[in-house]
């Protein structure tokens, strides 16, 4: 039998279309070639080719996901992006404050989701922006008297 035979053949029989069929069979039940060729009374080379035709194979769902995910950081700071302006003097450039360090750490947030826009999230260097996002938190904390108070609370032990 060709391809084709075998395809309508499965899709009368599972009133489905092939590539669900397929998609049932590799991704949810997780069957490799011999197991799923078997299962649908087809060759395995007819399985494997069309596993390979409809990109069900495990390397290819973890590729395509990837794509889909690296698609998806391009847009993540896009609106932020388009409003800032690095060009802004710094309020606080020849100080060594708590203001100084807190207006030097939102900048460099500013710059890194600015390159990240601008490198449609490809910029190796945008991977510092959490440590910088991490930093402000702390900050504010500091400035919200958080941690202070997390200090002067006895602890339990």
């Amino acid at each position: 039998m060709r391809y084709l035979q075998y395809k309508g053949l499965l899709e009368r029989e599972n009133k489905k279309s092939l590539k669900k069929i397929m998609y049932e069979t590799c991704v949810t039940e997780g069957l490799n070639a011999s197991l799923g060729a078997k299962k649908l009374g087809i060759a395995k080379e007819v399985f494997v080719y069309w596993r390979k035709h409809y990109r069900l194979e495990q390397r290819q769902i973890l590729f395509d996901q990837t794509v889909e995910d690296i698609k998806k950081y391009k847009s993540l700071y896009a609106d932020e992006a388009k409003s800032i302006d690095l060009d802004r003097p710094l309020l606080h450039q020849d100080e060594k404050s708590l203001q100084g360090l807190s207006e030097a750490i939102e900048r460099t947030v500013e710059y890194y989701k600015y390159l990240h826009y601008k490198s449609e999230g490809l910029a190796l260097e945008t991977a510092k922006l959490p440590l910088y996002k991490f930093s402000r938190n702390v900050v504010d904390s500091y400035y919200d008297g958080k941690i202070l108070d997390g200090l002067n609370q006895p602890s339990n032990t």
